[in-house]
């Protein structure tokens, strides 16, 4: 079994990789260890220890969960049980505990029928946040519970596609459980939805992964498996519309899109009803007046209408005063088509109209 979680945060899914020591995660698990300590030396009925600690201190779901994870690591599963029953019996239930829950009563062998009450109380929790539901993967993860997990993995990115951190979360844990369906979904996930100023690495990975993943089922005969791959790589990277605004300079450029439905998409509304994602902004510098800068926009599934494109000069300095957009059509695809317009900037916005009419579906 792998070594205990830390504090169990959700803000960075990449976590595990960190070795710089940070104070306050390690006195989260010190206050795990000391609850664990008091729970495990008493002598009396471990259900009501466990009331008692939970009643009369101030106990946080995460510190609970670091306990949690040193019982199971130490195979007190029963004491494991007894501490999320106590925290579920004194108000101070959070999604990831029945999960956990129902995991650690398999561990300490209790009745089938018992652990299916357990489940389906999850039910009261169908619209808990996502922070909860990544501790519960996380938990489950450290016990290597891999499907579980994934499942879990599948509500959060259900309840919000649009949280880069549900989906990288995903990634980690399928490639530790080493299924390749659960690699390509996840995958496929962060090429759809994950739109940050650093996706362009992740979708590079996404892809490169995928593409070994077929081309080993290829090796292994299975062919079939391997084109049903690769066609979910194609139908997650093709996208309807891309718009990359280029510069050169110090200037501080916004690209602004206005979308059929009359939405805006910018830095400032990143994600819109319509599918349009503002994937990168670029703040300029007042130094550099040599970089290379771009904004980007992307709609994977477009409307019919006119699609409007504004560029809007802030301030600072751009070589030859002018900007590139390009205008990229299904892209990723082989229908893939790019054009480009040269914008002379001023202090007015200029704006570039953009029509799309699909033949039908």
């Amino acid at each position: 079994m792998p070594g205990s979680l830390c504090a169990l945060t959700v803000a960075d899914p990449h976590d595990e990789k960190l070795t710089k020591p940070d104070p306050k995660r390690a006195e989260q698990f010190a206050r795990a260890q000391k609850l664990v300590d008091i729970a495990l030396a008493d002598v009396r009925p471990i259900a009501r220890v466990w009331d008692e600690i939970l009643i009369r201190q101030a106990v946080d779901s995460a510190v609970l969960a670091d306990a949690v994870s040193i019982l199971n690591e130490r195979r007190k599963y029963d004491v494991a049980v007894e501490a999320i029953q106590s925290a579920i019996r004194n108000d101070l239930a959070a999604a990831w505990m029945y999960n956990v829950l129902a995991l650690e009563m398999k561990l300490a062998n209790r009745p089938a029928n018992e652990i299916a009450r357990v489940l389906e109380s999850r039910i009261d929790f169908a619209n808990a946040d996502i922070p909860e539901l990544l501790i519960a993967v996380k938990l489950l993860s450290q016990f290597e519970a891999w499907d579980e997990a994934m499942r879990i993995c599948r509500e959060a990115t259900e309840l919000n596609p649009d949280v880069p951190q549900s989906w990288l979360m995903a990634r980690n844990v399928a490639d530790k459980s080493k299924k390749p369906e659960h690699q390509v979904w996840a995958r496929c996930g962060i090429l759809q939805h994950v739109w940050t100023d650093d996706s362009a690495a992740l979708h590079d990975e996404a892809n490169k992964v995928i593409t070994e993943i077929a081309t080993e089922m290829d090796k292994a005969g299975n062919s079939p498996q391997a084109e049903q791959f690769r066609s979910q790589l194609r139908e997650a990277s093709a996208i309807d519309l891309m718009l990359v605004l280029r510069w050169v300079g110090s200037a501080d450029l916004d690209l602004l899109v206005t979308e059929p439905n009359s939405e805006q998409c910018s830095f400032r509304n990143r994600f819109t009803t319509g599918g349009g994602r503002f994937a990168h902004d670029d703040p300029g510098s007042a130094t550099d007046g040599n970089a290379k800068r771009c904004e980007q926009y992307v709609c994977r599934v477009t409307a019919d209408g006119e699609y409007k494109a504004t560029i809007r000069f802030v301030l600072g300095k751009a070589v030859a005063g002018t900007a590139i957009l390009e205008i990229v059509r299904h892209a990723r695809t082989p229908e893939e088509s790019r054009s480009t317009q040269s914008v002379k900037l001023s202090r007015d916005d200029v704006q570039i109209a953009i029509p799309i009419k699909h033949a039908l579906r």
